[in-house]
């Protein structure tokens, strides 16, 4: 399935093309893209894949956490293109593809010991993972020392002291990761975490 990817809110935003055994073409974009840029660079990205939008079978994004209106502009940009080029879409929780960029063969940590953590203010949050089964947000000062990845700012950083988990590059497990995936019709809705 040819699928166009596309993060425009958490610190590794990118666009990629991606089919069922490799990802094709792929750029990393600065997480505060421009609306006026979003096409542009899709297309650039499809023009290295030579790839057309008329070939693709997919498109999925990330849909939260992050910025309020880098969420809108991905949640809708998805919708406009399923719906134009009549292609079924999905949006992905970005603990979702943290959780499958888990490096396997690392043996002193096990996946189900690592926390997904992602900075939302100062003093707060999200995690998933052991007790928070979904995305939950927390105070940081609910938190302890846990094995690790996400995105944290650096005051959140320093209050845990267990290692940052390392993970898989995000263009090798796209393809996998992606192809798991639920795709249909329905709208790509922002995921804020907080009742939104």
């Amino acid at each position: 399935m040819k699928t166009l990817f596309f993060d425009l809110a958490s610190h590794e935003a990118c666009i990629a093309c991606v089919d069922d055994t490799s990802t094709v073409a792929f750029e990393s974009v600065h997480a505060r893209i421009g609306d006026h840029e979003l096409l542009p660079m899709t297309e650039k990205v499809l023009a290295s894949a030579g790839w057309s939008f008329e070939d693709l079978e997919g498109v999925a994004c990330i849909v939260g956490p992050g910025g309020f209106t880098s969420l809108r502009v991905a949640a809708t940009y998805a919708n406009v293109l399923a719906d134009q080029l009549c292609i079924p879409s999905a949006g992905i929780h970005l603990s979702e593809l943290y959780n499958a960029r888990v490096k396997s063969d690392t043996s002193e940590v096990k996946s189900e010991d690592v926390y997904w953590m992602h900075s939302t203010k100062k003093d707060q949050l999200f995690i998933q993972g052991g007790e928070w089964e979904v995305p939950t947000l927390i105070s940081i000062d609910d938190l302890s020392s846990l094995n690790w990845m996400g995105e944290l700012i650096p005051e959140h950083r320093e209050k845990i002291t267990a290692d940052h988990v390392h993970l898989e590059p995000i263009t090798d497990v796209l393809p996998g990761f992606l192809r798991a995936q639920k795709y249909d019709t329905q709208i790509v809705q922002p995921w804020y975490g907080r009742g939104w």
